[in-house]
């Protein structure tokens, strides 16, 4: 074999981080883009566009229709006739009360139309049934095609992408592209803040429970059980129906509760690390609690926190989109991809409601999730271990 199997798991590790860094710089490429909104949107996101700059998009609505002149009636053994269907001025030059006087029946087993003139243009199909024959009038000529041009329709929002506006206009009349950057902007920010929050607080109780331990650990264990049994939607109704919505209630009411996944994680890495060696030798040379755990523990058990970052952060993006669809969120102005998802439920033919913001959340996350697993292999310790 070329390879051994420890060297094409290192190539693939190798391989994970490079798409991780090229990922990382466009994931940094896209917040600073939009970081700069206010320059390369090209209108507020919450301006009204007039109506009347969309009056040279506006098309005829051009319709058409075809003359398919075609019938359908039955004959019985008798010659009556019966269930005529088709227009009525083809019933008229068939003649008689029911417009089919000249249709009769042979002895034989088949309808024979006769001295019609009318029918010249018409191919006949006949079906015979217990009963009755049934006759189908088709005509030989291609049907006669009617185009109607009718005036177009006033503007009305939504309304499509034009070269003014290439993401379309929402049900508001405001601009899609320019709510789309600044939507993601919001999210980026409320991701980085919120997951830098829920790092440092969970960082800070798991540190607490692992160092400690005991009735210390099993307080804090009980703790984190309960609050995170709290149902986390009933407290934003709650909140926001009390309080208001905005960036900071969302952003605290949500970190509250975003803590509990990594406390977990800082719980096991710094059970592990309390009594390993230099541990020991902190405590004997009489360091302080406080100074051990932030000091010593803490940046060597920084590895699941660098991992878990981007996912987070990823989460952070994916539930505040959730929060504004589901109308709990942000307030009613402010931009986001979330709230034109929403719009895109009542508007259903408004596609590009629903392909522009998912497009942007999608490659948001997609290069958040490359991060994070490039993160995770390049810290990965088994990638070097020699295999037994």
């Amino acid at each position: 074999m070329l390879f051994s199997p420890l060297t094409r798991k290192r190539l693939r590790a190798f391989r994970r981080i490079k798409r991780a860094w090229y990922a990382l710089w466009a994931l940094g490429a896209i917040f600073v883009f939009c970081l700069c909104a206010d320059w390369v949107c090209p209108c507020d996101p919450r301006a009204v566009v007039d109506p009347a700059t969309l009056e040279k998009y506006r098309a005829p609505v051009v319709e058409k229709t075809y003359d398919v002149r075609t019938a359908r009636f039955s004959v019985r053994n008798d010659g009556t006739v019966f269930d005529y269907e088709g227009p009525e001025d083809l019933e008229a030059g068939l003649g008689g009360s029911h417009g089919l006087a000249r249709v009769s029946t042979d002895s034989g087993p088949s309808v024979t139309i006769r001295d019609n003139p009318w029918l010249n243009d018409y191919e006949i199909k006949k079906t015979r049934h217990p009963g009755h024959t049934r006759v189908f009038l088709k005509p030989k000529a291609p049907p006669k095609e009617t185009v109607t041009v009718r005036p177009a329709p006033a503007v009305s929002f939504p309304f499509r992408p034009v070269p003014a506006h290439p993401f379309g206009i929402d049900a508001g009349g405001r601009d899609v592209y320019a709510r789309v950057v600044h939507g993601l902007r919001i999210a980026l920010l409320f991701g980085l803040a919120l997951s830098l929050s829920g790092l440092f607080f969970g960082l800070v109780i798991g540190a607490v429970e692992g160092y400690f331990g005991g009735v210390t650990d099993i307080l804090l264990q009980r703790f984190t059980e309960i609050w995170s049994a709290i149902p986390f939607l009933y407290v934003m109704i709650f909140i926001g129906s009390t309080v208001g919505r905005s960036f900071a209630v969302l952003l605290v009411c949500y970190a509250i509760f975003n803590w509990i996944a990594v406390s977990y994680y800082m719980r096991a890495e710094v059970l592990r690390l309390r009594r390993r060696t230099f541990v020991e030798a902190a405590k004997v040379s009489g360091f302080s609690s406080a100074r051990i755990i932030f000091g010593h523990i803490l940046p060597n058990a920084l590895t699941p926190l660098i991992t878990l970052f981007p996912f987070l952060l990823m989460g952070a993006i994916g539930s505040l989109a959730a929060l504004d669809f589901l109308g709990f969120g942000l307030p009613p102005m402010t931009p986001s991809c979330g709230e034109l998802l929403q719009e895109a439920q009542q508007f259903r033919f408004a596609w590009w409601l629903v392909l522009f913001p998912s497009l942007a959340l999608f490659v948001v996350m997609l290069l958040t999730v490359l991060v994070g697993e490039g993160l995770r292999d390049a810290f990965d310790p088994r990638q070097t271990a020699r295999l037994e």
